[in-house]
């Protein structure tokens, strides 16, 4: 982004609203209004004399606004190279039950999964009551790290009833969990409830996400149940929180 590619709006000294805070929604919008860059390339923001120079204010009222802008993951900086606009974030329409291979290829996506483990467990407490599952009834457990164009995005482990799948470890599971349900056990799932918590990042998730530690993170948590309402899935899913938003379409009842 240059000087040509937006048109900043002049500091407003009269209003009661911090000159950095100004810069902050000149620079969302503009940064909102470009769109997706070709391939891998790199859209770099004006240097901080050049935006003091736009702005007419001094650098620290500068920098106070990169910070914010950096903080909520539109932008960052490579010593050296200067500070650089993300791609867009994504959007996911959780009023949608989606299998993430198929919201992927949707968004003309490549998708990749990893897969890190997969073991037969006696589920905690929790997992079984929510699986509606008998004391010791057994579930795989299987932890994928799913990437989109060779990107991860998402780490997701997933418990499954072992009396449904019994073979899945037999399975082909870099696709679609939802294909392998309905081709392999003529199970079609039907619904789901989830909640939405946001934390950051552990060592070990940060590693395998690709991203910095302690970088704030989604975790949902997932129940899906069939068209018979049989729970076929508990599943806990961790979302870069640099990459996606997530929204509901509501309505009056």
């Amino acid at each position: 982004m240059n000087e040509t590619q937006f048109k900043p709006k002049k500091i407003d000294k009269d209003l009661p609203i911090p000159y950095y805070y100004q810069i902050v929604q000149t620079l969302r919008e503009s940064i909102n209004d470009l769109g997706e860059p070709d391939g891998n390339k790199k859209i770099a923001l004006p240097s901080e004399p050049e935006l003091c120079d736009l702005f007419s204010v001094n650098r620290g009222t500068i920098r106070h606004a990169l910070q914010v802008l950096e903080r909520e993951g539109l932008i960052y900086r490579e010593k050296g190279k200067g500070t650089f606009i993300r791609r867009r974030r994504v959007e996911m329409d959780l009023s949608y039950l989606c299998s993430t291979t198929e919201d992927m290829k949707n968004r003309g996506w490549e998708p990749s999964t990893e897969i890190i483990n997969i073991e037969k467990i006696i589920p905690s407490f929790h997992v079984q009551t929510s699986l509606k599952l008998p004391d010791g009834a057994e579930v795989w457990s299987v932890l994928r790290c799913r990437s989109a164009n060779d990107e991860p995005i998402s780490l997701q482990r997933a418990y499954v009833p072992l009396v449904l799948m019994p073979d899945l470890d037999k399975r082909e599971l870099s696709g679609s969990f939802y294909e392998i349900w309905k081709k392999q056990y003529q199970i079609y799932p039907n619904e789901g409830e989830q909640t939405i918590r946001t934390r950051t990042a552990t060592e070990e998730e940060a590693t395998l996400l690709a991203i910095d530690g302690n970088s704030p993170i989604f975790e949902i948590t997932r129940i899906t149940v069939d068209i018979n309402g049989t729970p076929i899935e508990y599943l806990v899913s961790l979302w870069r929180g640099d990459r996606y938003d997530f929204f509901v379409r509501l309505s009056v009842r």
